[in-house]
């Protein structure tokens, strides 16, 4: 990640607002709600919120009971946003890069990191701390952009018609930076290949649980029909990785 949080870009943080606020959104409809179904019961529970934007999943923690909630993210108008939009005595929003989170050995429950892993360039380092500091039994929950989305140019290619015909995939096992538009901005990826992700937190040490690669529930795709295109290609990739009990 650069030195400079993303979403303080005036420009990109504007253009993302607008983007927050559109109904059927794709992390609003899919991502969420699968991140979500793999989280253990919170009643009671430690919690930590790595990349927690405006603080969205960190209430939805407090509201699931959860004893302490702490989150962290690169971007000061980020949290800005998350404090202005409330918690309790049970939450603490933090400026932090996800590599340079610290937070003593064995004293998180339960740590979930929702859309930023892909902008972190050593996951594997990232990894290995998460795993020191959950306890026994603990769980790490993370999504990410879906490596078929971040390995090549974002496009569909088309017909001359311009129907869309397949999602281009290309250099998917060169890991490294990428520049992806979006929002109409080139913007930094860190690329991984699904193994790589996987096998960092094996690595680490942690127990894969669950993977999943989320797309659209029916009565999504009824009610907003321009979601057809996540059946054709995930966007997501979901996995729970637990410290297993010795």
């Amino acid at each position: 990640m650069t030195d400079r949080a993303l979403y303080d870009d005036p420009l990109l943080s504007l253009a993302y607002g607008k983007l927050r606020s559109r109904a059927g959104r794709p992390n609003e409809v899919i991502e969420q709600p699968a991140l979500r179904s793999l989280m253990p019961s919170l009643q009671g529970k430690d919690v930590v919120d790595l990349g927690c934007g405006s603080g969205g999943l960190a209430r939805w923690a407090l509201e699931q009971g959860a004893r302490s909630v702490k989150a962290f993210d690169a971007s000061e108008q980020m949290i800005r946003e998350a404090i202005k939009l409330g918690g309790d005595s049970r939450s603490r929003y933090e400026i932090g890069r996800i590599e340079d989170v610290a937070l003593p050995d064995r004293s998180v429950d339960v740590v979930v990191s929702g859309l930023a892993l892909h902008y972190v360039r050593d996951v594997v380092t990232v990894s290995r701390r998460i795993r020191g500091w959950l306890r026994e039994g603990g769980s790490f929950i993370v999504s990410v952009e879906h490596p078929i989305m971040t390995c090549a140019s974002r496009q569909w290619a088309e017909a001359a018609d311009g129907t869309r015909q397949h999602w281009p995939v290309d250099r998917y096992l060169e890991e490294g930076p990428r520049l992806v538009r979006w929002l109409g901005a080139d913007t930094p990826r860190e690329h991984r290949t699904v193994a790589s992700y996987m096998n960092a937190l094996i690595d680490a040490g942690l127990v894969i649980r669950r993977v999943l690669e989320p797309g659209p529930d029916p009565a999504s795709l009824q009610q907003w029909p321009k979601l057809t295109d996540h059946v054709r290609r995930p966007s997501f990739l979901i996995i729970r990785a637990d410290h297993q009990v010795a």
